[in-house]
């Protein structure tokens, strides 16, 4: 009887988990506490509820298991340090509410590693209650439906709504909408299902790494599910490349060359000769269709690269005044921070007592740097413990061959935007990569 009840509680948490993985890229969402911007308001996305849902089957599960016992990593002493210090800074937060909000949001996010770390396990529970792979594949599938999406977006220049998916219209006329302004006009630069197109270029950045390595890495296919996994990987990894080159995201266009170089060297180095020719094949035809793409529309990225257009100087003179603001801040809030959330509210109300009066709700930005973000929210000691949560736990998963063609991808995305640490999308989504490390 015991056994029927555990396998059961493991089916359930296995299609249900693989549920909030396809709806997780998905941006619908109950907003409880709206506001102008996106950085502090307070909304439930439905992948939450899964994930909350998840969670407690599993750790009841975890409960009734007590044949396997295990000492804590030191991993999970970084993240105790690291939520902790997360905890502290609400203290200092004016706005308790979102402060509240964002702390709950980074539990869930643990909590999703520490899901995604046991359920791999095969000794702990007889069998690994994830399969990891899988994992990957029901992700990406749930990807590919973006990846549709923003190549339609730029090769139509207009992004429809659809609030059931979370999905807000989007024209290249329309101010505020991310454009690449050239002598030919405004083009709408591919957002999929994202709130912008960086996000959505950094997500199949990783997306793309994911699909390369399973595909690399297979060697004979026998079975028609191997055949269709196969194909759907082929197809995915170059219409995913075309969006990403869509999405005109210079982050993550660095993210993913430095993304498959790791893998190319880890390939080399392990002499997996196998895994090499089939890298090597994909980014030789990968070289061909960004030529082909680059060529019908070389105006575009000329502007884009080198950075000479209108738009392109204000998006780096505010760049540059957003690390004068946040060098402002670590000044005064160099140890315990603003209060995690808080750090454009601590913008405006330090505007307010300064001079008065406030600038428009969407003119205060996070700086584009997570780690300084973290380290002005949260204070210095939740940065010193998330920043050696990385170093311990890339030593820890050394072994696996994708560990650095992912790491590195998200420190460089982490170090030239904001989105993994200040956006609810990004905290999940974070902690849900590092999670299949």
């Amino acid at each position: 009887m015991k056994k029927n009840w555990q396998h059961l509680f493991k089916m359930i948490i296995r299609w249900f988990f693989y549920l909030f993985v396809f709806l997780l890229p998905w941006q619908t969402k109950l907003i409880i506490k709206a506001d102008a911007s996106n950085f502090n308001e307070v909304s439930f996305y439905i992948s939450h509820i899964l994930l909350i849902f998840v969670l407690l089957f599993f750790l009841f599960y975890r409960a009734t298991n007590k044949n396997y016992q295990e000492k804590a990593q030191l991993d999970w002493y970084c993240l105790a340090g690291f939520s902790f210090f997360i905890f502290l800074s609400f203290f200092f937060a004016s706005d308790k509410i979102l402060a509240f909000y964002k702390y709950i949001i980074i539990m869930l996010g643990l909590g999703l590693f520490y899901l995604l770390q046991e359920g791999f396990k095969r000794q702990a529970y007889g069998e690994a209650i994830l399969e990891k792979s899988r994992v990957i594949f029901v992700f990406l599938s749930s990807i590919f439906l973006h990846v549709s999406l923003g190549i339609y977006q730029f090769l139509n220049q207009n992004a429809f709504a659809f609030k059931y998916f979370g999905l807000a219209s989007h024209h290249p006329e329309d101010l505020g909408v991310s454009v690449i302004e050239t002598l030919s006009g405004r083009w709408l630069r591919a957002y999929g299902g994202f709130d912008h197109p960086n996000i959505f270029g950094g997500v199949l950045a990783i997306a793309i790494i994911l699909s390369s390595y399973l595909l690399a890495k297979k060697k004979l296919i026998r079975t028609k599910r191997e055949i269709t996994e196969s194909i759907f990987l082929f197809l995915f990894y170059f219409f995913a490349l075309l969006a990403l080159i869509f999405s005109f995201s210079r982050s993550a266009w660095l993210a993913l060359i430095v993304g498959l170089i790791a893998l190319f060297i880890i390939f080399l180095v392990k002499k997996e000769k196998w895994a090499l020719g089939r890298l090597i094949a994909l980014l030789f035809f990968s070289a061909i269709l960004s030529s082909l793409i680059y060529f019908s529309y070389q105006d575009l990225f000329i502007t884009r690269v080198n950075a000479e257009g209108r738009l392109e100087e204000i998006s780096f003179s505010e760049r540059r005044l957003q690390l004068v603001e946040v060098g402002g801040v670590l000044k005064d809030k160099w140890f315990f921070g603003t209060g995690i959330g808080n750090y454009t509210t601590f913008l405006a109300n330090q505007d307010l007592e300064k001079n008065g009066f406030k600038k428009a709700d969407w003119s205060y930005q996070p700086v584009h740097n997570s780690f300084l973000l973290l380290w002005a929210e949260s204070g210095l000691l939740a940065l010193f413990f998330f920043l050696t949560f990385f170093v311990v736990l890339w030593r820890r998963a050394s072994k696996e061959v994708f560990v650095w063609s992912l790491l590195l991808p998200l420190i460089l995305l982490m170090f030239f935007d904001h989105w993994l640490l200040s956006l609810p999308f990004g905290i999940i989504f974070l902690f849900f990569i590092l999670g299949l490390i």
